[in-house]
């Protein structure tokens, strides 16, 4: 009996196999634009590894739109060994030119560079940008960032090449619209880009501007440690632009925003910032400015936009902390709409950050509150809680603190909002470092982090009520 079942168990293994092996290949029967499309979700990388499938697949990934080179695991290895850097640039420049060779495709939905590359690399970028462009790009994404998240040296950056938009090249003083010199093919070939994205690039005012106002798709601008931007003007009612973003960018003297229809805006560079007739501004992540009062001067740079705000991130450095005590008693505009405040604060002491619920108590209808605390030298601390002023929250729903460390920080903010918001739903707690890095931790980090977690549980399982959601990551 048991030979007899081993023998059927055989010969049923065979028929399956048979039937599998032969079995009808339905999605390489599908029509090649279809093919072509589901590729298009992948990376270049992941997209060409299909052309081992099949014949029929051998050169079909050459005419994907999305041309993403994506490096995470290259720069990941450079950050943990950086003497592999230059074996990786050298590496990753040959892969984007072979690629580019191969490439059929006639128009680009995205073209993105993601590698840690600077002005030594001008030749190959610039022909890089010449392909894109000359495929009437949509989303060009250059990030060349070192180790894909410092700041480089801006004497160190790739340029922007003026002469693929056909500027003068220089600064007249005359009104925008004249330096720009353009051809029909080049302006033609720039009315597609609805997305512009220059991570540790240096460019120009102009050069911005000419995207501004010959795409007119474009609806998203973000520029990160440029050292060449001096001043930025965005004016007028027809632009479609809707997010904006400038960091970082340190020899900034103006920036005008105008007249626009402008939703979202992030900026470092708030100092120089001039808003005006904004209507649609919802949404603002702005970075503190040091030895300043900080509230003093969100009223001032963003006293138009106050009341119209639903998401408000203030990024704010050690050096601001020690005014803290003096923002609880501040009198900030009612900020009418606002839903979700973000407060990323750099510190280095244990100082209480209570003096920031100024600004929740002029957010009647705030709903989310999200705390990210980044010390440089994490520790436990054994002073007393303080307590803020008394305001009642009607609509606060979801309090997320990252960061937990020194526990008596989080543990005063935990305990104003249980007596303050009536309707609250649930408490998070992530002991992670909200900065991202792309080092691998270290076992000290890690134990650090466990024992915050334990940190958070002891202190906070006895006094957040049953009703409420205590959430530790």
């Amino acid at each position: 009996m048991g030979k007899r079942l081993r023998l059927y168990n055989y010969f049923a293994l065979k028929k399956c196999q048979k039937r599998v092996c032969t079995a009808e290949d339905r999605i390489s029967q599908l029509p090649e634009e279809i093919l072509v499309y589901i590729l298009s979700f992948l990376t270049v990388k992941e997209a060409a590894d299909t052309s081992v499938l099949s014949r029929r697949w051998l050169r079909l990934w050459t005419c994907i739109p999305r041309l993403d080179f994506d490096a995470t695991k290259p720069l990941d290895e450079v950050a943990s060994q950086f003497k592999l850097r230059k074996r990786h640039m050298k590496k990753y420049l040959r892969w984007v030119n072979r690629t580019l060779q191969m490439c059929k495709g006639q128009r680009l939905d995205q073209f993105r560079v993601n590698f840690d590359l600077n002005k030594f690399a001008q030749r190959e970028i610039d022909s890089w940008l010449e392909f894109a462009l000359s495929r009437e790009v949509q989303r060009l994404e250059l990030d060349l960032l070192k180790g894909g998240e410092d700041i480089r040296d801006f004497d160190y950056c790739y340029t922007f090449p003026e002469r693929l938009l056909g500027l003068n090249g220089s600064s007249s003083g005359l009104p925008h619209s004249i330096n720009f010199q353009t051809s029909p093919l080049v302006s033609q070939n720039f009315k597609s880009v609805k997305m512009l994205l220059l991570k540790s690039v240096n460019v120009t005012g102009e050069v911005l501007e000419f995207f501004l106002h010959n795409c007119p798709f474009l609806e998203k601008m973000v520029v990160h440690g440029s050292g060449t931007l001096v001043n930025l003007e965005v004016v007028g009612p027809s632009l479609k632009l809707r997010h904006l973003e400038i960091w970082y960018c340190l020899n900034v003297e103006s920036l005008k925003i105008c007249d626009t229809n402008l939703k979202t805006l992030g900026t470092s560079s708030g100092k120089k910032l001039l808003l005006k007739n904004v209507p649609m501004l919802v949404e603002v992540d702005i970075l503190g400015w040091p030895y300043t009062h900080i509230l003093d001067d969100i009223s001032s740079h963003l006293s138009c936009v106050l009341s119209q705000l639903e998401v408000l991130t203030l990024h704010a450095s050690h050096s601001l902390l020690f005014l803290q005590e003096n923002l609880e008693h501040y009198n900030l505009a009612e900020l009418s709409k606002l839903k979700k405040f973000v407060l990323t604060i750099f510190g280095r002491k244990d100082q209480s950050l209570l003096g920031y619920t100024s600004i929740i108590r002029a957010a009647p209808q705030l709903k989310e509150f999200e705390l990210q605390l980044t010390l440089s030298c994490p520790f436990q601390s054994n002073r007393e809680c303080n307590k803020a002023i008394k305001c009642p929250l009607h609509h606060l729903k979801v309090v997320k603190l990252c960061g937990y460390y020194s526990g008596v920080v989080h543990l005063e903010l935990v305990r104003y909002f249980l007596e303050n918001a009536i309707g609250l739903k649930r408490i998070i707690i992530d002991p992670r470092n909200p900065i991202f890095s792309r080092v691998p931790l270290e076992l000290e980090v890690i134990g650090k982090q466990q024992t915050a977690r334990n940190l958070a549980k002891l202190q906070l399982e006895g006094e957040v009520p049953p009703d409420i959601e205590l959430v530790i990551l």
